[in-house]
């Protein structure tokens, strides 16, 4: 996808949905929670098999995931949320996550 597919992903997804489940993802992704962490281990093994989950082809937006590192400079294509910090979030849950 390109950089500007991404932003507009982004911006479509933020205008929907608002900034609070970026907002508690970062955080998520700052102070460490253990049930938190558990809970994204679980949804990164449905993330990693979807078509959707990609690259981010945006540098700025990459982010370093030390605790599941599969996650890191990765992206949703679908709906252009930052891996790292989408399934540390659970205010805007994945459809993919409930099936």
């Amino acid at each position: 996808m390109s950089k500007l597919k991404s932003i507009t992903k982004k911006a479509k997804t933020i205008a929907k949905s608002g900034i609070e489940p970026y907002q508690e993802g970062k955080h998520n992704f700052e102070n460490e929670n253990p049930d938190v962490e558990a809970l994204a281990l679980k949804r990164s093994e449905i993330c990693s098999g979807c078509e959707y989950f990609k690259t981010e082809p945006i540098k700025k937006f990459h982010v370093t995931d030390d605790r599941i590192p599969v996650l890191s400079k990765m992206y949703c294509e679908d709906c252009g949320c930052i891996s790292s910090f989408k399934l540390r979030q659970s205010i805007e849950v994945c459809k993919k996550w409930r099936e």
